[in-house]
Protein backbone atom coordinates (compact mmCIF):
# COMPACT_ATOMS: atom_id res chain seq x y z
CA UNK A 1 0.00 0.00 0.00
CA UNK A 2 1.61 3.60 -0.97
CA UNK A 3 1.88 5.86 1.52
CA UNK A 4 -0.80 8.27 0.38
CA UNK A 5 -3.61 5.69 0.32
CA UNK A 6 -2.07 4.56 3.90
CA UNK A 7 -2.34 7.99 5.23
CA UNK A 8 -5.99 8.44 3.95
CA UNK A 9 -6.72 5.11 5.16
CA UNK A 10 -5.41 6.07 8.93
CA UNK A 11 -6.71 9.28 8.67
CA UNK A 12 -10.59 8.14 7.58
CA UNK A 13 -10.08 5.32 10.91
CA UNK A 14 -8.94 8.73 13.14
CA UNK A 15 -12.33 10.01 11.89
CA UNK A 16 -14.45 7.07 12.63
CA UNK A 17 -12.98 6.49 15.77
CA UNK A 18 -13.37 9.91 17.42
CA UNK A 19 -17.12 10.20 15.94
CA UNK A 20 -17.68 6.86 17.57
CA UNK A 21 -16.22 8.10 21.02
CA UNK A 22 -18.00 11.19 20.45
CA UNK A 23 -21.16 8.90 20.11
CA UNK A 24 -20.04 6.35 23.55
CA UNK A 25 -18.65 8.77 25.99
CA UNK A 26 -21.73 10.46 27.24
CA UNK A 27 -23.42 7.03 27.62
CA UNK A 28 -19.94 5.90 29.61
CA UNK A 29 -20.02 9.08 31.56
CA UNK A 30 -23.79 8.96 32.73
CA UNK A 31 -22.85 5.38 33.53
CA UNK A 32 -19.68 6.07 35.74
CA UNK A 33 -21.79 8.88 37.30
CA UNK A 34 -24.62 6.72 37.87
CA UNK A 35 -22.48 3.90 39.66
CA UNK A 36 -21.07 6.74 41.97
CA UNK A 37 -24.10 7.93 42.74
CA UNK A 38 -25.22 4.41 43.92
CA UNK A 39 -22.35 3.53 45.64
CA UNK A 40 -22.58 7.24 47.51
CA UNK A 41 -26.45 5.84 48.16
CA UNK A 42 -25.38 2.73 49.51
CA UNK A 43 -22.73 3.87 51.94
CA UNK A 44 -25.01 6.78 53.47
CA UNK A 45 -27.76 4.30 54.08
CA UNK A 46 -25.93 1.15 55.27
CA UNK A 47 -24.29 2.99 58.19
CA UNK A 48 -27.83 3.76 59.83
CA UNK A 49 -29.00 0.10 59.30
CA UNK A 50 -26.23 -1.10 60.73
CA UNK A 51 -26.26 1.06 63.87
CA UNK A 52 -30.20 0.22 64.53
CA UNK A 53 -29.19 -3.51 63.62
CA UNK A 54 -26.53 -3.35 66.10
CA UNK A 55 -28.67 -2.47 68.81
CA UNK A 56 -31.72 -4.74 67.46
CA UNK A 57 -28.83 -7.64 67.62
CA UNK A 58 -27.34 -7.30 70.93
CA UNK A 59 -30.99 -7.12 72.71
CA UNK A 60 -31.91 -10.46 70.96
CA UNK A 61 -28.74 -11.71 72.41
CA UNK A 62 -29.43 -10.28 76.03
CA UNK A 63 -33.15 -11.82 75.31
CA UNK A 64 -31.62 -15.27 74.56
CA UNK A 65 -29.50 -15.28 77.45
CA UNK A 66 -32.46 -14.69 79.34
CA UNK A 67 -35.29 -16.77 77.66
CA UNK A 68 -36.94 -14.11 77.02
CA UNK A 69 -37.93 -13.71 80.88
CA UNK A 70 -39.74 -10.37 80.45
CA UNK A 71 -41.99 -11.48 78.29
CA UNK A 72 -42.82 -15.06 79.52
CA UNK A 73 -42.24 -14.94 83.27
CA UNK A 74 -45.73 -13.42 84.97
CA UNK A 75 -44.15 -11.94 87.81
CA UNK A 76 -42.66 -9.42 85.84
CA UNK A 77 -45.91 -8.35 83.84
CA UNK A 78 -46.53 -5.83 86.07
CA UNK A 79 -42.77 -4.28 87.39
CA UNK A 80 -42.41 -1.23 86.11
CA UNK A 81 -38.80 -1.64 84.62
CA UNK A 82 -39.80 -5.02 82.86
CA UNK A 83 -42.33 -2.74 81.23
CA UNK A 84 -40.03 -0.35 79.79
CA UNK A 85 -37.55 -3.12 78.50
CA UNK A 86 -40.19 -4.03 76.63
CA UNK A 87 -41.23 -0.85 74.86
CA UNK A 88 -37.89 -0.72 74.37
CA UNK A 89 -37.64 -4.22 72.75
CA UNK A 90 -40.81 -2.76 70.23
CA UNK A 91 -38.82 0.29 69.50
CA UNK A 92 -35.51 -1.46 68.40
CA UNK A 93 -37.34 -3.82 66.44
CA UNK A 94 -39.40 -0.83 65.34
CA UNK A 95 -35.88 1.27 64.68
CA UNK A 96 -34.66 -1.00 62.59
CA UNK A 97 -37.64 -1.53 59.89
CA UNK A 98 -37.61 2.29 59.86
CA UNK A 99 -34.37 2.82 58.61
CA UNK A 100 -34.94 -0.17 56.28
CA UNK A 101 -38.28 1.72 55.17
CA UNK A 102 -36.66 4.74 54.52
CA UNK A 103 -34.48 3.15 51.44
CA UNK A 104 -37.61 2.12 50.18
CA UNK A 105 -39.95 5.47 50.76
CA UNK A 106 -36.89 7.71 49.07
CA UNK A 107 -37.34 5.04 45.81
CA UNK A 108 -33.71 4.04 46.56
CA UNK A 109 -34.06 0.71 45.27
CA UNK A 110 -33.23 0.89 41.61
CA UNK A 111 -30.38 3.03 42.21
CA UNK A 112 -28.70 1.15 45.19
CA UNK A 113 -29.13 -2.06 43.34
CA UNK A 114 -26.28 -0.53 40.58
CA UNK A 115 -24.05 -1.87 43.12
CA UNK A 116 -23.04 -5.73 44.17
CA UNK A 117 -23.05 -4.37 47.89
CA UNK A 118 -26.34 -2.50 47.02
CA UNK A 119 -27.97 -5.50 45.10
CA UNK A 120 -27.15 -7.58 48.30
CA UNK A 121 -28.46 -5.32 51.08
CA UNK A 122 -32.21 -5.72 48.77
CA UNK A 123 -31.42 -9.48 49.22
CA UNK A 124 -31.43 -8.78 52.74
CA UNK A 125 -34.46 -6.61 53.21
CA UNK A 126 -36.21 -9.19 51.16
CA UNK A 127 -34.96 -12.09 53.66
CA UNK A 128 -36.47 -9.86 56.24
CA UNK A 129 -39.78 -9.56 54.59
CA UNK A 130 -40.12 -13.32 53.22
CA UNK A 131 -42.98 -15.59 55.07
CA UNK A 132 -40.12 -18.26 56.63
CA UNK A 133 -38.41 -15.73 58.45
CA UNK A 134 -40.55 -12.17 59.40
CA UNK A 135 -41.33 -12.19 62.99
CA UNK A 136 -45.32 -9.85 61.14
CA UNK A 137 -46.66 -9.71 58.48
CA UNK A 138 -44.64 -8.11 55.68
CA UNK A 139 -47.20 -5.16 55.61
CA UNK A 140 -47.51 -4.56 59.21
CA UNK A 141 -43.15 -4.44 59.06
CA UNK A 142 -43.50 -1.55 56.71
CA UNK A 143 -46.02 0.44 58.24
CA UNK A 144 -44.39 0.12 61.46
CA UNK A 145 -40.89 1.57 60.16
CA UNK A 146 -42.98 3.82 58.28
CA UNK A 147 -44.49 5.24 61.37
CA UNK A 148 -41.18 6.01 62.79
CA UNK A 149 -40.39 7.96 60.18
CA UNK A 150 -40.69 12.21 60.47
CA UNK A 151 -41.44 12.80 56.89
CA UNK A 152 -42.07 16.41 57.19
CA UNK A 153 -38.08 16.69 56.85
CA UNK A 154 -35.23 16.35 55.10
CA UNK A 155 -33.73 14.04 55.35
CA UNK A 156 -36.35 11.68 57.35
CA UNK A 157 -35.39 11.64 60.57
CA UNK A 158 -36.31 7.97 62.61
CA UNK A 159 -38.37 8.71 66.10
CA UNK A 160 -36.27 8.86 69.22
CA UNK A 161 -37.12 6.51 72.19
CA UNK A 162 -38.13 9.38 74.04
CA UNK A 163 -40.60 10.19 71.50
CA UNK A 164 -41.24 6.68 71.11
CA UNK A 165 -42.53 5.72 74.63
CA UNK A 166 -44.24 9.46 74.43
CA UNK A 167 -46.45 8.43 71.34
CA UNK A 168 -47.35 5.48 73.29
CA UNK A 169 -48.97 7.74 76.24
CA UNK A 170 -51.35 9.13 73.93
CA UNK A 171 -54.97 8.38 73.05
CA UNK A 172 -55.29 5.05 71.28
CA UNK A 173 -54.25 5.47 67.65
CA UNK A 174 -53.23 3.51 64.71
CA UNK A 175 -49.53 4.01 65.75
CA UNK A 176 -50.62 1.92 69.23
CA UNK A 177 -52.06 -0.51 67.69
CA UNK A 178 -49.18 -1.54 65.40
CA UNK A 179 -46.99 -1.65 68.11
CA UNK A 180 -49.27 -3.72 69.99
CA UNK A 181 -48.98 -6.75 66.74
CA UNK A 182 -45.76 -7.22 67.71
CA UNK A 183 -45.89 -6.98 71.28
CA UNK A 184 -48.57 -9.67 71.20
CA UNK A 185 -45.97 -11.57 68.99
CA UNK A 186 -42.92 -10.74 71.76
CA UNK A 187 -45.53 -11.74 75.17
CA UNK A 188 -45.66 -15.66 72.69
CA UNK A 189 -42.41 -16.10 72.84
CA UNK A 190 -42.76 -18.30 75.61
CA UNK A 191 -43.74 -20.93 72.23
CA UNK A 192 -41.03 -22.61 71.52
CA UNK A 193 -41.62 -21.73 67.76
CA UNK A 194 -42.31 -18.67 68.59
CA UNK A 195 -38.99 -17.82 69.96
CA UNK A 196 -37.49 -19.70 67.51
CA UNK A 197 -38.58 -17.52 65.57
CA UNK A 198 -37.19 -14.49 66.74
CA UNK A 199 -34.00 -16.00 67.15
CA UNK A 200 -33.91 -17.08 63.67
CA UNK A 201 -34.32 -13.37 62.46
CA UNK A 202 -31.76 -12.01 65.07
CA UNK A 203 -29.37 -14.73 62.93
CA UNK A 204 -30.15 -13.26 59.84
CA UNK A 205 -29.73 -9.69 61.22
CA UNK A 206 -25.99 -10.74 62.70
CA UNK A 207 -25.11 -12.01 58.87
CA UNK A 208 -26.37 -8.66 57.46
CA UNK A 209 -23.88 -7.03 60.42
CA UNK A 210 -20.85 -8.86 59.45
CA UNK A 211 -21.35 -9.19 55.66
CA UNK A 212 -21.43 -5.03 55.63
CA UNK A 213 -19.33 -4.59 58.72
CA UNK A 214 -17.14 -7.41 58.23
CA UNK A 215 -13.80 -6.12 59.87
CA UNK A 216 -16.33 -4.13 63.09
CA UNK A 217 -15.51 -0.67 62.09
CA UNK A 218 -19.07 0.49 62.60
CA UNK A 219 -20.60 -2.06 64.99
CA UNK A 220 -19.35 -4.42 67.75
CA UNK A 221 -18.69 -8.12 67.18
CA UNK A 222 -20.76 -10.77 68.91
CA UNK A 223 -21.11 -14.13 68.80
CA UNK A 224 -24.45 -16.13 67.50
CA UNK A 225 -26.35 -17.98 70.60
CA UNK A 226 -26.23 -21.45 68.74
CA UNK A 227 -27.17 -23.28 71.76
CA UNK A 228 -30.29 -21.68 71.78
CA UNK A 229 -31.24 -22.21 67.90
CA UNK A 230 -33.06 -25.56 68.09
CA UNK A 231 -32.55 -28.13 65.22
CA UNK A 232 -35.53 -27.49 62.95
CA UNK A 233 -33.66 -23.74 63.16
CA UNK A 234 -30.32 -24.60 62.64
CA UNK A 235 -31.26 -26.90 59.31
CA UNK A 236 -33.46 -23.70 58.17
CA UNK A 237 -30.65 -21.64 58.44
CA UNK A 238 -27.81 -24.44 57.23
CA UNK A 239 -30.17 -25.30 54.26
CA UNK A 240 -33.54 -22.47 53.44
CA UNK A 241 -31.29 -19.56 54.71
CA UNK A 242 -28.57 -20.33 52.59
CA UNK A 243 -29.73 -22.19 49.99
CA UNK A 244 -32.45 -20.00 48.91
CA UNK A 245 -31.96 -16.28 49.79
CA UNK A 246 -28.67 -15.20 51.36
CA UNK A 247 -26.02 -18.04 49.26
CA UNK A 248 -23.05 -14.79 49.14
CA UNK A 249 -22.74 -15.46 52.66
CA UNK A 250 -19.39 -16.36 53.87
CA UNK A 251 -18.25 -18.24 57.35
CA UNK A 252 -21.35 -20.02 57.55
CA UNK A 253 -20.48 -22.49 60.56
CA UNK A 254 -20.87 -19.45 62.43
CA UNK A 255 -24.46 -19.23 61.98
CA UNK A 256 -25.23 -23.40 61.97
CA UNK A 257 -22.66 -25.13 64.15
CA UNK A 258 -23.85 -26.07 67.43
CA UNK A 259 -22.30 -24.67 70.45
CA UNK A 260 -20.67 -26.44 73.34
CA UNK A 261 -20.19 -23.49 75.53
CA UNK A 262 -22.13 -21.03 76.81
CA UNK A 263 -22.86 -17.59 75.39
CA UNK A 264 -20.39 -14.82 75.88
Amino acid sequence: MSIWLQSIVSLVSGVVLWEGVKFIYPEVKKWIGDKRAARKEFLENIAPILKSADELYGKIVSLAKEDFSIFTKESLFDDNAAALNRKYVCYLFSQFWANIEYIRMKSLYSSIAQTKKGAQLLIFIETQESRDFRILERSLQRMIGEALLEKSVTPFRVMTLNEFCQALKGEKSHFENLIKELESVLFLSKEKEIRQKILVFGAIVAMLINHFDPKHKIVRYRKLYLNKLSEKSNRMIGSGLFNHYLPFIKNRKEYTKRATAGLT
